[in-house]
């Protein structure tokens, strides 16, 4: 090889590494998704060579962080809750639904002969552990399902932690700090057989869905938009029910 060619190559190899590297994506995603996003990052890399770095936390920190920065490709928080904050607010190009976020009553399983409903954790001496209302969406939906249980004052009282997302709450209950917390039906299956689950019932609150919003500040924007619907396929669908989060209802 020349010298002339050896210099031409190594220009193309530094061309295509430019070109990859200002097709990474930025994406702020909600905690509790983390498992299967992490499993779908990887596959789309595989498939792409687009690389998406992720940036976890409760839904509430992370649009705080967002609107601190001005920066950013994809919000894909756990509901459309902060997606359509975003709308109002011009920030998002497009929104794509993606999976419901539902809750559950989980229970430390030495505490299950008490606890067997909702209206058990109102109970003196109880320790229950919520999602706190400003940081992540099951947050919200607890409050929605205390207030509509009519007995939301006296399970309050008995409020031991908040957390600001659903993989603390989850841990909180399985590490024995608390005796039941409403969590996400995903971390049941993602721990299976370490809690008792308890239905709540479907009228008192309202489903959450998550969603992937590509941002009006994403500086690939046709590559984010790519990430997005290769969540919203059908491998990426397939990947978020294998972590317990069944597919949202078609638009």
């Amino acid at each position: 090889m020349t010298l002339r060619s050896l210099v031409f190559a190594l220009a193309v190899l530094v061309a295509q590494a430019g070109n990859a590297a200002a097709q990474d994506l930025y994406a702020y995603v909600g905690a509790g998704l983390r498992p299967p996003v992490d499993a779908l990052i990887d596959a789309f890399a595989a498939e792409t060579g687009i690389t998406v770095r992720a940036e976890y936390g409760g839904s509430g920190q992370l649009l705080a962080r967002f609107e601190e920065t001005g920066k950013g490709d994809l919000f894909i928080p756990g509901t459309m809750f902060y997606t359509d904050k975003l709308a109002e607010k011009g920030a998002v190009a497009a929104v794509t639904r993606l999976v419901v976020h539902g809750p559950v009553l989980a229970v430390a399983p030495g505490k299950a002969d008490r606890i067997r409903s909702v209206a058990d954790l109102a109970q003196p001496g109880v320790r229950v552990g919520l999602g706190d209302p400003q940081a992540m969406a099951l947050g919200r939906t607890a409050e929605q399902i205390l207030d509509k249980s009519g007995l939301g004052e006296a399970v309050r009282r008995n409020i031991a932690v908040r957390a600001a997302t659903v993989k603390q709450l989850a841990l909180y209950v399985l590490d024995g700090n608390v005796d039941a917390a409403i969590i996400g039906n995903s971390e049941l299956a993602q721990n299976p057989g370490k809690l008792v689950a308890i239905a709540i019932p479907p009228e008192w609150y309202e489903a959450e869905y998550a969603a992937a919003a590509v941002l009006n500040t994403a500086a690939q924007p046709e590559a984010a938009r790519r990430f997005a619907a290769f969540l919203a396929s059908d491998k990426g669908l397939a990947t978020f029910q294998r972590f317990g989060f069944p597919p949202a209802p078609r638009n």
